[in-house]
């Protein structure tokens, strides 16, 4: 799940990527990560590479491999950058050829891609030094296409976890209580930045959105799981994080023991120009 920081943000739009501690906290758990966290639709996979001119594929903040195997599945040869060295040990045991390095400050060495793929990882890029990467390494009419997941969780799982962060870390930049309501409009700001971000570097067709729609049935078991890998739960410390699962376990046993929640999977995407 892609940060939603408490903070209110200024004119220039959410800035995830700022929050590096965060970013770069993932693999305290990297099997728990690739456990627990869902792949992505496979007509979204499609989709992606019938609008490349070829199955090249370069994939941002790979974190353990979970994109990049679908994409090889697909018949691609993938490449992912990764910033932490624990992630990318992972996706490396997964067959996934990972190179250590913030996307920004990452040598491409002359190589090219078809596709410059993020999966829920582009928040923790700088909008526009990612995009002006990506435009170095994407061939002419190559395809930039970060994609999120954004799920829709029950009211009652967002009350009870607003509450018990409230009360255990009100400075957590994860804040749930956003999600009340339409969670794809609460995460529009960020794809609004990412669209941006793309469109400041002068080097790409005009953004778009390409939406895929799915719902999972999540056991308790299964969703706290998943929860401590969410950005800002990944650094809280055993004993707050025992009071959230708590909370969030007694609040999915009130909905019968299980949740099913709708995802909606959003790619922001465009196509690189022949020439700047």
């Amino acid at each position: 799940m892609p940060i939603l920081s408490r903070r209110q943000p200024d004119e220039s739009g959410p800035e995830p990527h700022r929050h590096r501690q965060t970013a770069e906290s993932f693999g305290v758990d990297a099997e728990r990560y690739d456990r627990a966290r869902p792949p992505y639709p496979q007509a979204l996979v499609d989709r992606i590479l019938a609008a490349s001119p070829g199955r090249h594929v370069l994939d941002v903040g790979a974190g353990t491999g979970i994109e990049a195997r679908q994409f090889q599945a697909a018949g691609c040869t993938v490449l992912g950058v990764e910033p932490d060295e624990r992630m990318a040990a992972f996706a490396r045991r997964g067959r996934v050829e990972v190179e250590v390095a913030r996307f920004e400050d990452w040598q491409p060495a002359g190589r090219q891609f078809d596709a410059v793929v993020a999966g829920t990882s582009w928040h923790w890029v700088d909008p526009v030094a990612g995009a002006a990467k990506a435009a170095r390494v994407l061939r002419p009419g190559g395809r930039l296409a970060p994609f999120h997941h954004v799920p829709q969780l029950p009211a009652e799982l967002i009350d009870a976890l607003a509450e018990v962060l409230e009360q255990v870390a009100p400075d957590s930049p994860f804040n749930p209580g956003l999600l009340r309501g339409s969670a794809v409009d609460a995460y529009q700001p960020l794809f609004v930045s990412i669209a941006d971000g793309i469109r400041q570097t002068g080097s790409f067709s005009e953004p778009e959105q390409w939406r895929f729609a799915w719902e999972r049935t999540y056991s308790r078991e299964e969703w706290l799981d998943q929860l401590p890998t969410f950005g800002g739960l990944t650094q809280l410390p055993a004993d707050k994080l025992a009071k959230v699962l708590d909370s969030a376990g007694s609040a999915i046993g009130r909905l019968g023991g299980h949740a099913t929640m709708p995802y909606t999977s959003v790619v922001v995407t465009a196509t690189r120009c022949s020439s700047p």
